[in-house]
């Protein structure tokens, strides 16, 4: 069920309409945020994973729009951003396994055990991110002068632990 998903979310990402980012920082997050009223944020930290796309995607006609920054293939992340107050993706089903603190905002931590599998359902824990991946998902609060954002960060074929270095090195643009 994993792979499909990420697969899923892949096809959705390149086949949803991409305007143009900004153009001019060659720094595709700081492009970004010329757009948006919410606050991007941008990885550190992507172990050896090389971009795959990094672009907005739309939320509908009175939404702003989120970015979707695909890191790797096989192995993968991916980094999905939007205005606090909107929903614009759905990061799959998966059960909550933990919280955590990410750069001082609580997470919700979520692993992506099969739900057809009882078993696997039932006992399904953070260490089972690295078999079926999973993601960590958090608000970060409003400024003075941007809206809050909400942050996922979905992995597959990462620990718990790399999941976590990834999150926390996810850090708003300057």
């Amino acid at each position: 069920m994993p792979k499909r998903l990420v697969a899923l979310l892949l096809v959705l990402a390149f086949l949803s309409p991409n305007p143009a980012l900004a153009m001019g920082s060659g720094n595709k997050y700081q492009d970004a945020q010329t757009g948006v009223s919410y606050q991007i944020l941008q990885p550190t930290y992507v172990g050896d994973l090389l971009p795959r796309s990094i672009n907005m995607q739309s939320c509908g006609s009175k939404s702003e729009q989120w970015l979707a920054a695909i890191y790797g293939e096989d192995r993968s992340i991916q980094i999905l951003e939007t205005d606090a107050a909107a929903k614009c993706s759905n990061p799959g089903l998966g059960v909550k396994v933990a919280t955590a603190v990410i750069n001082g905002n609580k997470a919700t931590i979520v692993a992506f055990c099969d739900p057809a599998n009882k078993v696997q359902w039932k006992n399904c824990k953070a260490a089972d991110i690295h078999n079926f991946g999973g993601y960590a998902i958090w608000k970060v609060p409003a400024t003075k002068q941007r809206h809050g954002t909400e942050v996922e960060v979905l992995v597959s074929g990462f620990p718990y632990a790399e999941l976590l270095k990834i999150a926390r090195g996810v850090k708003p643009i300057k």
